[in-house]
C-alpha cells in the first residue's frame, strides 16, 4: 500500500501556522516549501526533515520471460 501524498497545515490560537508533508519520499518535500509560502502569503522560518526524508521510492517489474525449452 502507498502512502497518499499531503500537506498537513496547522494554524495555531496565536496566528503561527505550521506545515508537515506526509507520504512525500526524499528530498521531494522541499519542493512543496515554495508552493507553501506562496499560498500563504508567509516565509518558512524553521523547517526539519520528517522520517519520509530518509525513504525511498521503489519500483518493481513484474516482467516474465517465457523459453521455449524443447527447442535445441
Amino acid at each position: 500500500m502507498t502512502d497518499r501524498r499531503r500537506i498537513v497545515v496547522t494554524v495555531a490560537a496565536d496566528g503561527t501556522v505550521s506545515a508537515e508533508t506526509k507520504g512525500i519520499l526524499g528530498a521531494d518535500c522541499l519542493d512543496y516549501i515554495a508552493v507553501l509560502e506562496e499560498l500563504l502569503d508567509a516565509r518558512v522560518v524553521q523547517s526539519a526533515y520528517t522520517a519520509d526524508h530518509d525513504r525511498t521510492t521503489t519500483y518493481v517489474s513484474d516482467r516474465q520471460e517465457l523459453r521455449d525449452v524443447d527447442r535445441a
